[in-house]
C-alpha cells in the first residue's frame, strides 16, 4: 500500500492561492474605490472650470458691452458737445455756448464713468477708461481666468490619478488570473511561476497604487488669498499704479511663493518702473517656476539689453526663438543685440531672415486672399523702433542700453541706419503692393526744415517761422519744407506723422510726385480750419518715402504748456 504525500502539498498551495486572491480581491476593491473617487473630483473640476470659463466670458461680454457705450456713447457725446461749446465760446456766442455746456453735463448722467471717482471735469484729460475697465470686469474676469486655469490643471491632475488607478486595476486583473490558473496546473514548477508573476504583478501594482494616491494634487485655489491678490495687481497694473501693484504681487506671492504669472507680472512692473535688475530676478524665477512663455524670456532678453549684458539678451532671444520661430519681434532683437555685441555681419544676416519672413507671411496671405498676421505688422514696427532708440541713445551719448556697454558704436550706428531703412521700407511696401520694394532709392530729398506760417492781422500769410526744432504748445498748423532732385514723376509719395511714438494715420498722405524732378516743396499739417484744435505736446517724427523707400526723416517737439 502506498501513502499519497502530494494531496497535503497541494491542499496547502490551494490555501495560500486562496488567501493571495482574497488579498487582491480586497485591493482591487480599494483601487477601485479611490478610481471611482479621482473620477468623481476630475468630474467636479472641470465642472468648475467650465463655470470658471462661463462666467468669465460673460463678464467680459458685458463688461466690453458696459465700457463701449460709455466711452463711444456717453462720452463721446459729451466731449463733442463740450468742443461745440468750446468753439461756440471763441465766438463770442454766449447763448450757444450756455447751451452746449448743459447737454454737455446733461450727457455725466448717462454713465458712472463720467462721475467721481473716474472723471474730473475740473482736469481736462479725459475719463480714467483704465480704472473705470478694472473695477467693472478686468480684475473679476483675471481672477475668474486663473481660478479656470487652476482647476484646469487639478482636473488633468485627478484624470491622470483615474486612468493610472484604472491600470492597476487591469494589472491586478491579470494577477487574479495567473492566480487561478496556476490551481488548474498540476505542474508543481509550472504552478510556482504563475503564482509567483501573479504576486510580482500584484505587488507592482499596489506600490504603483500607493504613491499615485500618497501624491497630493495641487490647486493654487486653495493658497490664501494668491488669486485674488494677483487679480488685483493686474488691474492696479493696467492703470499704471505700479508701485500698489508691486505690493499686490508680493502678497500674491507671499501665499504661494512659486506663482509663476504673479513673478511674471511683478516683474512687468518693475521694468516699468525701470527696475531692471529686480524685473530680471522675476522673470528668472517665472521661468524656473514653470513660465514658458517665449514673451516672458523676451523680456527678459530686453532687460539684459537695456542694462547692456547682450551676450545673456542673445541668449535668451534664442531660447524664446526655438518656442516661437515666427515671432518677428525676437528675431529683430536678436538681430539688435548681435549688432550692440559686435557682430554686425550675423545682425545683418538675421535682419534679412526676419524681413524675408515678413514677406513670405504678407505674399501668402495676399494669395490665399486674407490679411497678414499682426505680428508681421508688429514685429517690423518694434524692430524698427528698438533700432530708432539705439541710434538716439549713441547720438545722445546717454540711454539705455549704456553707450559705454557698446563696444564700436560708430559703426553699430552706421548698421543701424541701413537696417532701419530696409525694416520701414518693406514694411510700407508690403502694405501697399503685398511685396517687397523694388529697385534702389534714386531721389534725394534734403534734411527737412520744420516751420509755422505767420499771419498778419487781417489772416493773409506772411511768411515763416525760422526753421525750429522746437515749439511753444498751442500750435495749430507747421509746414516741412525740403529740396529734391531726381524725384520720378508720377511715383507715389508717402508721408507719414507720428507723435509720441504712435503714428497718427490721419495725417497721412499718399499721391503721385506731380512737382517735376528738381526743385523746393511744402507739405502742410494744419488744424487751422478749425478755431478749437491745437496740436499736442510731445515729439513729431516725419517721414517721407518715394515709391516705397524711405527717403528722409525729421523730428521736433511741441512744449508742455
Amino acid at each position: 500500500m502506498t501513502e499519497n504525500t502530494q494531496q497535503p502539498e497541494k491542499y496547502n498551495f490551494n490555501n495560500i492561492i486562496a488567501v493571495l486572491i482574497a488579498l487582491v480581491t480586497l485591493m482591487a476593491a480599494l483601487v477601485a474605490y479611490v478610481q471611482s473617487d479621482a473620477s468623481g473630483r476630475d468630474d467636479q473640476a472641470n465642472r468648475d472650470g467650465m463655470r470658471y470659463m462661463l462666467e468669465s466670458f460673460g463678464s467680459q461680454i458685458s463688461g466690453d458691452s458696459r465700457v463701449n457705450f460709455d466711452y463711444n456713447v456717453a462720452y463721446q457725446a459729451y466731449y463733442e458737445y463740450g468742443l461745440l461749446a468750446s468753439s461756440a465760446e471763441n465766438r463770442g456766442d454766449d447763448l450757444l455756448f450756455e447751451n452746449y455746456s448743459q447737454l454737455a453735463d446733461e450727457m455725466t448722467q448717462l454713465s458712472p464713468m463720467l462721475q467721481a471717482p473716474y472723471y474730473d471735469p475740473s482736469v481736462d484729460d479725459g475719463p480714467n477708461v483704465s480704472l473705470y475697465e478694472s473695477d467693472v470686469y478686468l480684475v473679476k474676469i483675471t481672477s475668474l481666468f486663473e481660478k479656470f486655469i487652476a482647476a484646469a490643471a487639478v482636473k488633468d491632475a485627478w484624470d491622470f490619478k483615474a486612468n493610472t488607478y484604472i491600470v492597476h486595476l487591469t494589472l491586478l486583473a491579470v494577477s487574479l488570473f495567473l492566480f487561478g490558473l496556476s490551481t488548474a496546473i498540476s505542474n508543481e514548477r509550472t504552478r510556482w511561476i504563475f503564482a509567483g508573476g501573479g504576486s510580482l504583478i500584484a505587488l507592482i501594482a499596489m506600490i504603483w497604487a500607493i504613491s499615485i494616491y500618497a501624491k497630493p494634487v495641487f490647486d493654487v485655489r486653495e493658497q490664501g488669498d494668491a488669486i485674488d491678490q494677483y487679480a488685483a495687481g493686474v488691474g492696479l497694473a493696467y492703470q499704471d499704479r505700479y508701485d500698489e501693484a508691486i505690493t499686490a504681487f508680493d502678497n500674491a506671492l507671499t501665499a504661494y511663493p512659486k506663482y509663476a504669472n504673479a513673478l511674471t507680472e511683478r516683474a512687468n512692473a518693475q521694468y516699468a518702473l525701470g527696475e531692471y535688475e529686480l524685473a530680471i530676478a522675476d522673470y528668472e524665477n517665472a521661468i524656473a517656476a514653470g513660465d514658458k512663455n517665449p514673451n516672458t524670456m523676451g523680456m527678459l532678453a530686453y532687460q539684459y539689453h537695456l542694462i547692456g549684458d547682450f551676450e545673456n539678451a542673445i541668449a535668451m532671444d534664442r531660447r524664446a526663438l526655438e518656442i516661437a520661430p515666427d515671432e518677428l519681434w525676437l528675431k529683430f532683437d536678436l538681430g539688435l543685440n548681435l549688432m550692440l555685441n559686435d557682430q554686425i555681419e550675423e545682425a545683418r544676416a538675421v535682419y534679412q531672415e526676419g524681413i524675408d519672413a515678413a514677406v513670405a507671411k504678407v505674399t501668402e496671405a495676399k494669395a490665399a486672399g486674407s490679411e497678414a498676421p499682426s505680428y508681421v505688422w508688429y514685429g517690423m514696427n518694434d524692430g524698427a523702433d528698438m533700432l530708432d532708440s539705439v541710434m538716439i541713445t549713441i547720438e545722445n551719448g546717454d540711454g539705455e542700453p549704456p553707450v559705454e556697454s557698446i563696444t564700436n558704436p560708430d559703426e553699430v550706428y552706421a548698421a543701424g541706419e541701413e537696417m532701419l531703412i530696409r525694416l520701414k521700407s518693406t514694411a510700407a511696401a508690403l502694405e501697399y503692393t503685398g511685396a517687397a520694394p523694388e529697385g534702389e532709392l534714386t531721389a534725394t530729398i534734403s534734411p527737412f526744415s520744420i516751420v509755422v506760417p505767420e499771419y498778419d492781422e487781417n489772416g493773409e500769410f506772411v511768411s515763416y517761422s525760422e526753421p525750429a526744432d522746437e515749439f511753444a504748445y498751442g500750435i495749430d498748423e507747421f509746414s516741412v519744407l525740403f529740396d529734391y532732385t531726381g524725384m520720378p514723376e508720377g511715383k507715389d509719395i508717402l508721408f507719414k506723422l507720428y507723435i509720441n511714438g504712435e503714428e497718427d494715420p490721419s495725417w497721412r498722405i499718399l499721391q503721385p510726385w506731380d512737382l517735376g524732378v528738381d526743385g523746393n516743396a511744402e507739405i502742410p499739417v494744419s488744424y487751422a480750419y478749425s478755431d478749437t484744435f491745437v496740436f499736442d505736446a510731445g515729439q513729431y517724427v516725419i517721414e517721407m518715402y518715394v515709391d516705397n523707400h524711405l527717403a528722409q526723416r525729421g523730428w521736433f517737439f511741441i512744449t508742455e504748456e
